[in-house]
């Protein structure tokens, strides 16, 4: 479904590599420390860099860190950033990046965000598809059969990510509407 990576080794380091350097990639990369490197790994929820000059270190940055509508720069990206956290149970430097491979105009819907009717969703919709059009390659999900693929995923975890944004799955949404016009795109000019 997705072109979703974990890293393979950072230069060659191995788990146990970095668990070892630990104490030293801390001391190497203190909070605050300005950084640069290279995406060796995507997930939904961040990249995983490999620090420039600190070999046996892992970075993460998290796409809550990222500016509204950023999607997970691909893997090669050169990043600059700063160290925010030292995550001590996973040997991880949690950074905050200058650029997420560029910025584009924020989507609605934040987790506590809402639309009110009909129209808002009109210009959702149009927002999506200029979203699209002007940064249409930094989607995971260019092609019709892996948008509808990733659409269909997350239709059937949406509990999930409501929970996981402390909210109820709204119980009044109108389905029957959504999946009409989702239906009727197929043909409708």
């Amino acid at each position: 479904m997705t072109e979703y990576t974990w890293p393979k080794g950072v230069g060659g380091a191995r788990p146990e590599d970095i668990r070892h350097a630990w104490p030293a990639t801390k001391a190497a990369l203190p909070i605050g420390a300005t950084v640069s490197g290279k995406v060796v790994g995507r997930q939904p929820f961040g990249v995983f860099v490999q620090i420039d000059g600190v070999n046996d270190a892992m970075g993460l940055a998290e796409i809550f860190a990222a500016p509204p509508g950023s999607v997970p720069p691909p893997l090669g990206f050169m990043i600059s950033g700063h160290v925010v956290a030292h995550a001590d149970h996973n040997c991880q430097v949690r950074l905050r990046l200058d650029d997420w491979g560029g910025e584009r105009a924020a989507l609605p819907l934040e987790p506590h965000e809402r639309l009110a009717d009909r129209e808002a969703l009109s210009g959702f919709l149009r927002r999506l598809r200029e979203d699209f059009e002007a940064a249409g390659a930094q989607w995971e999900n260019r092609t019709l059969d892996t948008f509808l693929e990733a659409l269909e995923a997350w239709v059937s975890d949406a509990p999930g990510w409501y929970a996981n944004h402390d909210q109820e799955l709204p119980a009044d949404g109108d389905w029957q509407f959504i999946a009409r016009a989702l239906s009727a795109a197929r043909f409708y000019e």
